[in-house]
């Protein structure tokens, strides 16, 4: 009993830990401190590098006077503060709807798939012979199998590795995709119009194994001997439907990236504003403690934004924040086989 609930509660543990950063909002201190997750290791060397050319610019300034200082005008630097703030507002606001459009498109394909195994056994839970087995079989390897494929095209970027290659695609699937795909077959090259990308072709893989899928579920009026209704065969098709829905948010978010010109930006205004500030600060005549403090909390205010907006740009990356549905991802797989497996050892 012991060893069960220390299990239990292990499993409660990695499951809390295993899809976000988690921090305790009421804990003022524990929110500025905690390192898992924060922006600190990345914003550190830019805070480190800007104090150092305060102190240079002092050191410059009390040596040699205005010969080797350059001082700007702050009533210049306080209106480029108003752009500064716009474009980064804009980019991590940007930043954040691309992030939840990401995760809602991934989402969908993770309830969808498990609905769809679920439906399919329960409508079909009267049929028991080897053919309403098969059948079964084969509805749910295709819905997993698409599901990889969809993995494979968001991991594309990084891995380089086209969805026709994964492992888990093989038999009849593999021929089919193989033979549908422009750059791999001269055939289906005929009808292109013009030459394709192996990016390309790997985001229109998904597309052929959903009509594949969709063939499966509708061959159920031949292979089942009592086939279902038109509308629980209607309700498979719509989890199949909504599952692309997902998958076309996510493949929009691929092809759509932040326009550059807004990247760029502000990533210059934000780097000619973060680094002039210690130039503004020699007309001012308070301590170099104080120029030194002003200089590291600016620049760790607005240098950490830019940072959260460049991660928020790829929800898929290997940040801890954005890690969370790189995980996700490649976990869903893993639960719909569980799941499919338990219901039909069921029947």
């Amino acid at each position: 009993m012991a060893s069960t609930e220390a299990i239990s509660e292990e499993i409660k543990m990695s499951t809390r830990a295993s899809y976000t950063v988690n921090y305790n909002s009421s804990s003022h201190f524990s929110v500025i401190t905690q390192m898992w997750g924060s922006t600190w290791p990345k914003v550190l060397p830019y805070c480190i590098f800007n104090v150092g050319l305060m102190a240079l610019l002092i050191w410059l300034d009390e040596k040699f006077g205005k010969t080797f200082v350059i001082e700007l005008s702050t009533q210049g630097h306080s209106f480029m503060t108003l752009v500064v703030s716009f474009l980064l507002v804009s980019r991590v606001t940007i930043g954040l709807g691309r992030y939840t459009e990401a995760r809602d498109g991934l989402g969908v394909m993770y309830r969808e798939q498990r609905e769809l195994v679920q439906n399919m056994v329960i409508f079909s839970d009267h049929c028991l012979d080897r053919a309403a087995k098969e059948w079964r079989q084969e509805v749910g390897y295709r819905g997993m199998i698409l599901l990889q494929v969809v993995m494979a095209v968001i991991d594309y970027p990084t891995t380089k590795i086209p969805a026709w290659n994964i492992s888990e695609l093989t038999g009849d699937e593999e021929e089919y995709v193989r033979k549908s795909t422009f750059a791999l077959s001269a055939q289906a090259r005929r009808w292109a119009h013009g030459l394709r990308s192996e990016w390309e072709e790997t985001m229109r893989v998904p597309i052929h194994l959903a009509y594949l899928l969709r063939k499966s579920i509708h061959s159920q009026s031949k292979r089942l001997r009592t086939p279902m209704s038109a509308a629980n065969e209607s309700r498979l098709l719509g989890s199949v439907d909504s599952f692309m829905s997902g998958y076309y948010r996510i493949r929009k978010f691929l092809t759509t990236p932040v326009p550059f010109p807004l990247v760029q930006m502000s990533r210059t205004f934000v780097f000619l504003y973060i680094f002039t500030v210690p130039f503004v600060l020699l007309q001012d005549k308070s301590s170099n403690v104080a120029h030194y403090a002003t200089v590291f909390v600016m620049t760790y205010g607005f240098m950490g934004l830019e940072i959260v907006a460049i991660e928020l740009d790829d929800p898929f990356g290997d940040d801890e924040n954005v890690r969370t549905l790189r995980r996700r991802a490649c976990g869903v797989s893993g639960v719909v086989i569980v799941s499919l497996m338990v219901f039909l050892c069921c029947l």
